[in-house]
């Protein structure tokens, strides 16, 4: 249950509501990765996928080039009419790096990203994280820009404020939402709360939204607090609809697809088979949802009506 204690919003003991998460889906899920090692990496993937788990997928506006962040790398996906290739088959991952891409978002032409380094790459850091890491040239070369050695971001959002980068990190181990105003410079800690998705509002950037085991949250003031979203589905995943207009879309833990454009009342616009690993949304250059699942990865060009493969397990 969510309530605000010192301006901000912490758990009870849990009370997950079977038609949010199942305590399944809560258990080998909600940090969107499998228990860690001793050295707090995953185990290798397995045999015939070479992506293991897919933590994010990021669309560049610019070209419409996808690419998915994996426990084994970055890899780059087919286009969407390309025709459908097998996990093994895809090239990759990018520039031979197998970092464990955990919190994975792109804003524009910018990758923003968090996890574990490749077990190849030095110096070895403890404990083995991140930070907060960007690549301007998709994922060929990665920069580190804060908290290096110390945090990993299970899940980032990205919006521009004014002329300034806002970002929005969950740090899972701490169970804390993060904010930096500054391009991911500085770092202030803000609400504390248990949950799976974080998505601010490109219109709006001190507005985020989180999905949680009890509902959909919102935060109206740079996550400093979060309330449950009335008449809101319980959704699992989800990202922003439109950078000019607003809205929502996401799917829940049963696959039902759900969409709230601008002002209006929530709709569903199709499903997709098997748990959701990962979401994004683009609405440029042309309007596609894609989702990674056990099955491999797919994308809609009709708000989740219908999908067409791009990558098979």
């Amino acid at each position: 249950m969510l309530t605000a204690s010192n301006g901000k919003i912490t758990r009870n003991a849990p009370r997950f509501r079977a038609a949010v998460f199942t305590a399944v889906a809560v258990a080998s899920t909600l940090t969107g990765c499998s228990v860690p090692t001793d050295t707090g990496q995953e185990p290798a993937a397995e045999s015939g996928n070479a992506f293991g788990h897919v933590h994010g997928i990021g669309i560049s506006p610019a070209t419409g080039a996808a690419f998915a962040a994996t426990h084994a790398g970055v890899f780059e996906l087919p286009p969407l009419d390309a025709d459908t290739v097998r996990a093994g088959d895809l090239e990759g991952p990018i520039a031979g790096r197998a970092q464990d891409t955990m919190g994975f978002t792109m804003s524009g032409d910018t990758m923003f990203g968090s996890g574990h380094p490749d077990p190849a790459e030095g110096p070895v850091l403890s404990p083995p994280n991140l930070g907060l890491i960007t690549s301007r040239d998709n994922a060929s070369t990665w920069e580190a820009i804060s908290l290096r050695g110390r945090t990993d971001f299970h899940d980032l959002a990205v919006a521009q404020d004014g002329n300034k980068t806002r970002i929005y990190g969950y740090d899972e181990s701490a169970g804390t939402v993060s904010i930096s105003q500054d391009g991911g410079s500085t770092w202030a800690a803000r609400a504390s709360l248990a949950l799976r998705d974080l998505s601010v509002d490109p219109t709006m950037p001190s507005t985020v939204y989180a999905t949680t085991a009890d509902g959909l949250a919102v935060s109206t003031d740079s996550a400093q607090t979060f309330a449950l979203v009335p008449g809101a589905p319980p959704l699992y995943l989800l990202d922003s609809l439109d950078d000019k207009a607003g809205g929502l879309i996401g799917v829940t833990v049963d696959g039902t697809v759900w969409l709230q454009s601008g002002t209006e009342p929530w709709t569903s616009t199709g499903s997709v088979e098997g748990e959701t690993e990962a979401l994004t949304y683009a609405a440029t250059p042309v309007s596609r949802l894609v989702v990674a699942n056990g099955r491999g990865i797919m994308a809609s060009d009709d708000l989740g009506k219908t999908w067409r493969d791009l990558v098979l397990n």
